[in-house]
């Protein structure tokens, strides 16, 4: 299982529920009806899960990136930047996965689909994140 090909999925579905403003699991219901979805079993699983977990934990990663952002609100931010860091902060407060591989890759992501400077912003906020989970 490729979780770097699941994890892109999974932003793109976090990226268009934040722009239509569809609930994810509505959207994620829409997305694997999709012709064009190849994902293996474990990449489903991966996305189903995560979403899943994003959905009945959207209020503490809510709260938890509105406390960690400094100069902006979560409504100001972009919807790329926006849909990566409720990904990241999910997987860093609910997965077990080391911190240092999701903000990689979730950097990664800024970088192939935000703004030139969106992936310095998603790894600041994302340091926060991690400082004040380990409090």
């Amino acid at each position: 299982m490729s979780r770097r090909v699941a994890r892109e999925e999974l932003f793109k579905i976090v990226f268009e529920s934040e722009l239509t403003e569809v609930k994810i699991d509505e959207t994620l219901a829409s997305y694997m009806l999709r012709d064009e979805t190849n994902l293996n079993t474990n990449e489903k699983e991966f996305i189903e899960k995560y979403s899943n977990g994003m959905a009945l934990n959207d209020e503490k990663i809510t709260e938890t990136l509105k406390n960690n952002i400094t100069g902006w609100s979560l409504e100001r931010i972009g919807n790329v930047e926006k849909a990566l860091l409720k990904i990241a902060t999910y997987e860093v407060l609910f997965e077990d996965v080391p911190a240092e591989i999701v903000v990689n890759e979730v950097v990664e992501l800024a970088k192939k689909y935000g703004d030139e400077k969106s992936h310095e912003f998603i790894n600041g906020v994302l340091a926060k994140v991690v400082v004040e989970k380990n409090r």
